[in-house]
């Protein structure tokens, strides 16, 4: 009797262990799994022929999801990029990690993924194309070798970089050693939209230019992938595609990413993993749930416990889904969804609140109105009709959550000045006038 319950238990065991290791992704032998992020600024999931669009703006996204996880509701934390990012590398949300405007960077105190992984022995490497993703605001915490050169080539709204950052990243990974961690930030699609005669086809709207320029970035991504391919490292390698947030056509009254409108939150989503089944997941996600399930895939547990789930574990089922953001000023912008409902709170604060030496960064902006706006996002999926009403039982719960949620805001640690210089570049990309 207990030399069979003793077999049992270790046969569990074994199984679990099995069950664990292909959950992992984990590929045979002891080596850990190398990590590679690539992010492309401003891509809606709607504009790609995965997200249902009708265009062939992506077919070199459109064979990566099919080897993959594919997440089809994903929730930017801010629906901007620097706030964003910090999410998706810190785990924490913008409250907490601190990089919620153009004058505060990431605090420092805060482990990224890159930070995590260094400290374990990876080779960490990363390649962006963003003046907010330079070392001033704290994203390159943890990088060994962090490059952002290709700034220096041309202004954005004139130039497209996806090919010399993909260039760059060929050229400079060559010889990548194991473990290793590579980020890539393309811009491309960020306004504005530079044509590209190939793609022309597609007409000379902003929204077909903005088509032309993702389909550049995934031709260029395509030279990426078949860099990382011929490392022969495809069956030890974690690949996340994913965006900071999505952008406005006119869907409100306005253009750009200023809002927290599903066009805005909303981004794409990819996990290819050795092991990991290609299958779409249609549970709701957020930004702050990237890094505990890479962490989780790699058998590495944070330090601190961290507000997102593991995607790859058990869905806990029907979670609030928090949005914030502080840009553009004088608004603060708040937003919650639960269940089938989405409300968001947005307020006008005093200008001065900004430091001294940041002040008079506002941007133009028309559909940025304070009051308080509630969605039914499964009737409604396009927010077309404002529901809200003070004496609506769910309102009400919701703006519980969301005092709950936002009672907790912790302050910046880290100002950066936006001196002339910065004030400048700023300036000349349309963040502020």
């Amino acid at each position: 009797m207990h030399r069979s319950i003793i077999i049992g238990l270790i046969a569990l065991v074994i199984v679990a262990g099995v069950a664990v290791w292909l959950y992992l992704g984990q590929s045979s032998g002891d080596k850990p799994l190398n990590v590679v992020v690539i992010t492309v600024d401003t891509l809606r999931p709607d504009r790609l022929g995965f997200g249902g669009h009708s265009r062939p703006t992506s077919p070199v996204m459109d064979q990566l999801a099919a080897e993959s996880i594919v997440f089809p509701n994903v929730y930017s934390v801010a629906g901007w990029t620097l706030p964003s990012i910090a999410t998706i590398f810190t785990g924490r949300y913008p409250r907490d990690h601190g990089a919620t405007d153009f004058h505060w960077a990431l605090d420092a105190t805060v482990p990224t993924l890159a930070s995590i992984l260094r400290a374990r022995g990876y080779d960490t490497r990363g390649f962006v194309s963003h003046l907010l993703l330079t070392p001033t605001y704290g994203v390159a915490e943890g990088f060994q070798s962090y490059d952002y050169s290709v700034l220096n080539i041309g202004h954005p709204h004139e130039v497209s970089t996806a090919r010399q950052l993909t260039d760059l990243v060929i050229r400079s990974t060559g010889k990548l050693k194991e473990p290793y961690f590579l980020w890539v930030h393309y811009f491309d699609p960020h306004f504005e939209y530079v044509p590209h005669s190939r793609w022309s086809s597609f007409g000379m709207e902003d929204i077909d230019r903005y088509d032309q320029e993702i389909a550049f970035t995934d031709e260029q991504l395509a030279r990426l992938l078949a860099h990382l391919k011929r490392q022969g490292l495809d069956d030890r390698t974690i690949l996340v595609f994913t965006a900071d947030h999505g952008e406005e056509f006119g869907e409100h009254g306005d253009r750009f990413h200023y809002t927290l409108y599903e066009e805005v939150m909303r981004c794409p989503l990819l996990i290819k993993a050795p092991s990991v089944k290609a299958v779409i997941d249609e549970s709701t996600v957020h930004q702050i749930d990237l890094l505990p399930t890479i962490l989780s895939m790699l058998n590495i547990v944070p330090r601190e416990s961290l507000p997102g789930r593991n995607l790859l574990g058990v869905d806990p089922g029907e979670r609030a889904i928090f949005m914030e953001r502080d840009r553009p000023p004088p608004f603060n912008q708040r937003g919650v969804i639960y269940g089938n409902y989405k409300l968001t709170v947005i307020e006008e604060v005093d200008p001065r609140s900004i430091p001294r030496k940041s002040q008079g960064t506002t941007s133009p902006v028309v559909n940025v109105i304070p009051g308080i706006y509630m969605y039914d996002l499964v009737n409604d999926p396009g927010e077309t009709t404002n529901i809200y009403n003070e004496e609506d039982p769910k309102a009400i719960e919701l703006l519980v959550m969301l005092a709950e949620h936002f009672s907790v805001k912790n302050k910046p640690a880290h100002e950066v000045e936006v001196d002339e210089t910065l004030r400048e570049k700023l300036r000349s990309l349309g963040y502020i006038n």
